[in-house]
């Protein structure tokens, strides 16, 4: 007989080891820590001035100083809120286990929230520094302080959302629309009723901004910015507990390359047909968003450069007509973006499995595909209903295709760049690249003509197409609408290149 050692207990992980190794997990891809750097520090630099113009057209506040200063917690609190969402629904089987082999489901909650506050800090970090390039920021401890808690109120809030919806795609639109209303909606921009004062952002916006609310009470503004944070970081811990607790069908291949194409289409439109949450988002948002947004518009006259009649030139429109036209590329493309983006990502593992089952990758792209065109064309479509409600274009036809190619395009973005970035890093350029490309770059509410730059953003071709559809009677805008498909074809070309060479059997 030959004895055998007791290895003993094995040492439980400590906490400061766990939160390193969840820092260490989320830099596995080294571009995540620089967008989380690099996204705030573009939207402070490049939103800043166009903010201050939109909110000064819609009665709010109108220094740049203010609006700065508070760019910079808005930029935070939204990759914060996403970085704690994705720290809930992407390790809630891997922490449930650990958690079970006897790290604790205390400890690794600690560890997970110790991490995802470092990222939170990382972000405020990176829009704080853009904020001190640009301002001098006379009052510092006031602008990083509020940061620090809008980015905090915001990581429980993802948390929140994390535990509550599974789908990776529904809980980002979630925590993202969360914040479009609360920011957009709030005392930057007029907002002052009753129900915008329970918005998570409403009580910091007024602190960092230096406005009195003079509706705050016995705890002031600094304390009601407190309080939500305190209060989203508790619920946001108590929703990681619940999650982190250790808790005690094969598809036929058809014959016929058609027939193969439609029983994988039916079998994605049945996945996105379960996903309830999904529809809501696809056409509750763009209603409540565009309505909201159009409602808040006042009816003063904006220039913008049109082309009519082969004459290039300025004419003068209501910017209710003009924000009516705009929001709804800038909705669509968003909305279309993502749903590329999570298809792309969703079905990788499935689509290689289908492959081997005797499915083409040709076939499989024609169905993936399909999912993409209904989810552009449907966004589109009730965004245009939405803004027909209120503003009737001069050629209905033009300025309706004009919003399909702009979708379209950042559908095919989305699918082009989730897989070369992952899921955070793809979410992270998808949120950023539609609001500097449409939202800033090519809206003539803040620009009578776009910047140079904007030349060369995806959605220029398309925006000048709609803007020719929208005001005036002569179509004019041929080159554009070249730029236009140029762009929705490359970007197509590129996406079918990396789909065949993902669905591949071999692919990692």
């Amino acid at each position: 007989m030959t004895a055998t050692a007791s290895t003993g207990p094995q040492k439980e992980p400590s906490l400061g080891l766990l939160g390193w190794r969840y820092l260490a997990e989320y830099a596995r891809r080294p571009l995540n820590l620089v967008l989380l750097v690099v996204v705030p520090v573009v939207f402070v630099t490049l939103s800043a001035g166009a903010i201050a113009d939109f909110a000064d057209a819609l009665g709010g506040i109108t220094d740049l100083g203010p609006i700065e200063a508070a760019t910079a917690g808005w930029a935070a609190s939204l990759l914060a809120g996403v970085a704690g969402f994705f720290h809930v629904t992407g390790s809630r089987e891997a922490d449930r286990r650990l958690a079970a082999a006897g790290a604790g489901t205390l400890r690794v909650v600690a560890a997970r929230l110790t991490s995802a506050l470092g990222l939170a800090a990382l972000a405020g970090i990176g829009a704080l520094a853009a904020l001190t390039v640009r301002t001098d920021l006379a009052d510092a401890p006031r602008v990083v302080g509020v940061t620090l808690l809008m980015a905090v109120t915001y990581l429980g809030i993802g948390a929140i959302v994390g535990a509550l919806v599974r789908s990776e795609l529904n809980g980002s639109l979630v925590v993202v629309f969360v914040w479009l209303f609360d920011v957009f909606f709030g005392p930057a921009f007029g907002g002052s009723g009753v129900v915008l004062r329970t918005f998570p952002l409403h009580f910091p916006t007024l602190v960092v901004t230096d406005v009195a609310s003079g509706h705050a009470g016995p705890l002031a503004d600094v304390g009601l910015s407190a309080l939500w944070a305190v209060g989203a970081l508790l619920a946001g811990t108590a929703a990681l507990v619940r999650t982190t607790r250790p808790s005690p069908l094969a598809l036929p291949r058809p014959a016929g390359r058609w027939r193969r194409i439609a029983v994988a289409l039916r079998y994605g439109f049945r996945d996105y047909r379960r996903n309830l949450v999904l529809w809501v988002l696809l056409v509750g948002l763009p209603v409540a968003f565009i309505t909201l947004s159009i409602a808040v518009t006042p009816n003063d006259p904006t220039p913008v450069e049109l082309i009519d009649g082969g004459t290039r030139s300025l004419q003068v429109l209501p910017m209710s007509d003009l924000h009516g036209a705009i929001m709804v590329p800038i909705t669509a493309g968003f909305l279309a973006g993502l749903a590329g983006l999570f298809v792309a990502l969703g079905s990788a593992e499935g689509d290689r499995r289908l492959v081997l089952a005797g499915y083409r990758p040709l076939e499989i792209l024609a169905a993936r595909l399909g999912v993409i065109l209904f989810a552009a064309l449907l966004t589109t479509g009730v965004s245009l209903a939405v803004t027909g409600a209120s503003f009737t274009p001069v050629d209905w036809w033009v300025f309706g295709l004009a919003n399909v190619l702009v979708a379209l395009t950042y559908g095919m973005l989305g699918v082009l760049i989730g897989p070369r970035f992952g899921l955070l890093g793809g979410l992270y350029l998808m949120l950023a690249l539609p609001f500097i490309d449409v939202g800033i770059a090519q809206n003539a509410m803040f620009d009578a003509a776009p910047p140079t730059w904007a030349v060369y953003m995806p959605a220029h071709g398309g925006i000048r197409v709609m803007l020719d559809g929208a005001f005036t009677a002569t179509f004019d805008e041929l080159a554009a609408f070249g730029l236009a498909l140029t762009w929705l074809a490359g970007v197509t070309v590129l996406a079918v290149a990396q789909f065949r060479h993902l669905a591949s059997p071999h692919a990692g």
